[in-house]
């Protein structure tokens, strides 16, 4: 078996075919626990490394597709990433994160001094167990119908704040290790290392904003008018690897850096939700292969040999930083509420704790059993953090009245929202007549031109295939009124219908068609077809307020 895998060089095909099934079966079987089936990604690395029993794949080339699983992650997260939205809870998110951050880390030098271990390491494993992990506290949060309360808000502002400073730390680790590698370093010569760091970010991020960002706005945009999927898919990747590998080479920085300022500049195009959508398989993908080289490294009998060492890094992750966000919140004078949500939600660490390790590791600023014992504090952390909420009785209940609040407010006093997918002559005789209506018209169309004329003249858009998953999310469906599809092509209405009904299942949704044996495929549902020309706008305005009147008022 082995001579066949090696005459025909299949080791990256077993790889991924033992990780990627592996990973699936324990990934699913974590959510149906309702546990993150980052858990089970871990396991499943752990199943096919070296320090568990049966199959071995091959840990190099692991870790060599793991680095672009760093780079997709990195991108999501510069994608992801808003001023506005940091800057809308700059006054607890930025000195909250800052100062729980360093609270954990001294607790971290501390505790591995206490135990006789080198500064470096107590520095390093307090850096990368005081970030939490996005990904996990965003799926708290939405599993508690939190995420759009003004506590949620804060929890991801405290989250992106502790990512920024872990991007920081990332660019100044060989700065770090040359202080602590015995060499002579004098102060000046270290402010002058630290300075130059700086510099090159600074020159890099101002070069990729200004002549960077007008390159990429005009490659992207170049490519979204021919409207084909598999072109802007590639374009992205190009871009976000060239940048990042751009970066790396010719100003020395890390390529996860340069991943990370890639997103940061196509998520300030107008074909940014687009482009979110259509990486977000890939990074999906390649994230799941780095969960599994983390997993494969993971040595559980480093647990045994350093258990104090475990007792308390995973004292720090559940209590000690937990309990100075808490103190923090309060200290800031918000709620109790507020306190509590920001406490809890970071109460785990996982997938930038483990970028930070892996470089740490890389410049011998942490042993290979700092390494083991983070990963098996995010093991414990990630299983418990959910339990965590649903722990709390009182915590609970404040949350359900606060969520309903909120609900209420925004039924009250903003517009109910209108998704028109569709921006040709019907789908602008449209969006007029659902604004005389007193909503909101949020338009999802194809031409990058059109979102960039309508939002120019402040009107709500997003650049995307409403029938592919993901776009009708960022359009805010989950909280549509209305959605009306001007699209006359049936295969493409029958793939928003789906989407739209798994995700709001009871939402009414006008369709158009362009033949009238197409209305049979809708026969026995609630949906309004109509069947009329392009030039017949009167005909589907007519049809549009008698549904309207029959099912909104």
């Amino acid at each position: 078996m082995l001579e066949i895998i090696e005459s025909h060089n299949l080791k990256i095909v077993l790889t991924l075919t033992i990780g990627f099934s592996l990973a699936a079966v324990l990934g699913y079987l974590t959510q149906r626990l309702n546990l993150s089936p980052i858990l089970g990604y871990l396991f499943a690395g752990y199943v096919i490394g070296p320090y568990s029993p049966g199959f071995v794949a091959d840990s190099e080339l692991a870790e060599q597709l793991a680095e672009i699983g760093v780079i997709l992650m990195m991108f999501g997260v510069g994608l992801h990433f808003k001023v506005e939205d940091l800057f809308n809870v700059k006054n607890i998110a930025i000195p909250g994160a800052i100062g729980q951050t360093l609270i954990a880390t001294l607790l971290g030098m501390g505790l591995v001094h206490a135990l006789g271990g080198p500064i470096e390491m107590g520095l390093m494993l307090g850096l990368a167990v005081g970030v939490a992990s996005t990904v996990v506290l965003v799926r708290v949060l939405t599993d508690n119908n939190l995420i759009d309360t003004p506590e949620g808000h804060v929890a991801v502002g405290w989250s992106i704040v502790e990512d920024i400073l872990t991007v920081a730390v990332l660019i100044l680790v060989p700065t770090i290790a040359l202080w602590f590698s015995g060499t002579e370093v004098t102060i000046p010569s270290l402010a002058l290392s630290i300075g130059w760091v700086i510099l090159r970010f600074l020159l890099i991020a101002g070069l990729m904003f200004t002549v960077g960002s007008r390159l990429v706005t005009f490659a992207l945009f170049k490519v979204a008018r021919t409207r084909s999927h598999e072109l802007f898919t590639l374009a992205i990747l190009a871009l976000t690897f060239a940048i990042a590998t751009g970066s790396a080479l010719l100003f020395g920085t890390s390529i996860a850096l340069g991943a990370f300022i890639a997103g940061m500049v196509i998520g300030r195009t107008e074909v940014r939700y687009q482009a979110l959508v259509n990486s977000q398989p890939m990074k999906d993908a390649f994230v799941v292969i780095f969960f599994l080289s983390v997993g494969m490294i993971f040595n559980p009998q480093a647990i045994i040999d350093h258990f104090t060492l475990f007792i308390g890094v995973l004292g720090i992750v559940l209590i000690g930083k937990p309990l100075a966000a808490f103190l923090i919140v309060l200290g800031l004078k918000h709620p109790m509420k507020t306190a509590l949500t920001v406490a809890i939600a970071i109460a785990q660490i996982a997938e930038f704790s483990f970028v930070l390790a892996e470089e740490a590791l890389k410049y011998k600023l942490m042993p290979d059993e700092g390494y083991d014992i983070i990963v098996a504090c995010a093991l414990i952390s990630i299983s418990l953090n959910p339990t965590f909420f649903k722990a709390v009785d009182v915590l609970k209940g404040r949350f359900q009245s606060t969520h309903a609040t909120t609900g209420h407010e925004l039924r009250g006093n903003t517009l109910p929202i209108a998704i028109v997918v569709g921006y040709g002559p019907i789908g602008q005789q449209v969006v007029e007549t659902v604004t005389n209506w007193n909503m909101k018209p949020i338009v999802i169309d194809r031409n990058v031109d059109t979102i960039v004329k309508l939002r120019n003249s402040h009107r709500a858009a997003v650049f995307g295939d409403a029938s592919q998953p993901g776009i009708l999310d960022l359009a805010h469906i989950e909280k549509a009124s209305l959605l009306i599809i001007t699209n006359p092509e049936l295969s493409v209405t029958k793939g928003i219908v789906g989407i739209a009904r798994h995700v709001h299942p009871g939402l009414p949704i006008i369709a158009r068609v362009r033949y009238t044996h197409d209305i049979e495929q809708f026969q026995g549902t609630d949906i309004e077809i109509i069947c009329c020309e392009s030039e017949s706008i009167k005909a589907f305005e007519k049809a549009l307020v008698v549904y309207a009147e029959r099912c909104l008022v």
